[in-house]
């Protein structure tokens, strides 16, 4: 009777055991996606603007583009300027909207609705295109595409060789342009034989780096806010 005690011991040990080392499905999350649209080429940089929330602020969106250190600027004069305000005030209504309206974000302090969240994104177009991207609380109120060009090294002819990188964001000044993103293409190292982007994860707020000096062709998004 010890010897079948003893076997039906081992048996349920081993039973509980293999049940224990079982690969369970689970439904993915999606935090899971993460690293799947990073390797993709997205990118996306988020930023706390609930600060602002005592006071309408102006935000005007702007990309500039970089060829060997020089800004190239606009073949024409008519740039188009987007703006977005961080809030809407229920003042902007009539008295007859207002009257219909039944939800709002402070009704006591009058807003309506406040964007408490901005979001920088990188989106992949095709191998020579990327967009970017400016989204308030989600919604997308910006677009831009952004041209590549072509490595010119031989062995490399066709490649579009591109990074990503954020800018350090400091102190908040009231118009002054505030850069955010740089999208920046790779160079060639002589040394090496081979492209690269090395160089500080985060750029400075004032962009005066020694990795930028060697980039040949770059974008940098960012924003000029004002009350």
């Amino acid at each position: 009777m010890k010897k079948i005690a003893c076997f039906c011991l081992v048996g349920a040990l081993l039973g509980a055991s293999a049940f224990a080392q079982e690969l369970k499905p689970l439904t993915p999350e999606i935090s899971d996606y993460l690293p799947l649209l990073k390797a993709a080429g997205y990118e996306v940089f988020t930023y706390d603007i609930s600060s602002l929330k005592d006071e309408t602020y102006t935000f005007a969106v702007e990309v500039q583009e970089f060829v060997n250190g020089e800004r190239v600027l606009p073949a024409t004069n008519r740039a188009f300027n987007l703006t977005v305000t961080n809030r809407t005030m229920m003042s902007e209504f009539t008295e007859e909207q207002q009257k219909t309206i039944k939800e709002a974000y402070d009704l006591e302090k009058g807003i309506y609705s406040l964007f408490t969240k901005m979001s920088v994104g990188v989106v992949p177009l095709g191998d020579s295109v990327k967009q970017l991207v400016l989204l308030f609380d989600g919604q997308m109120r910006y677009g831009k595409r952004l041209k590549l060009k072509e490595a010119t090294a031989p062995g490399y002819e066709g490649r579009y060789l591109y990074n990503v990188r954020p800018v350090k964001v400091e102190a908040l000044q009231l118009g002054t342009f505030i850069p955010l993103v740089v999208v920046g293409s790779d160079w060639f190292d002589e040394r090496i034989g081979a492209y690269r982007f090395c160089g500080e994860k985060v750029f400075p707020a004032d962009l005066q780096t020694e990795t930028l000096k060697l980039v040949p062709h770059y974008y940098v998004m960012g924003v000029t806010v004002t009350k």
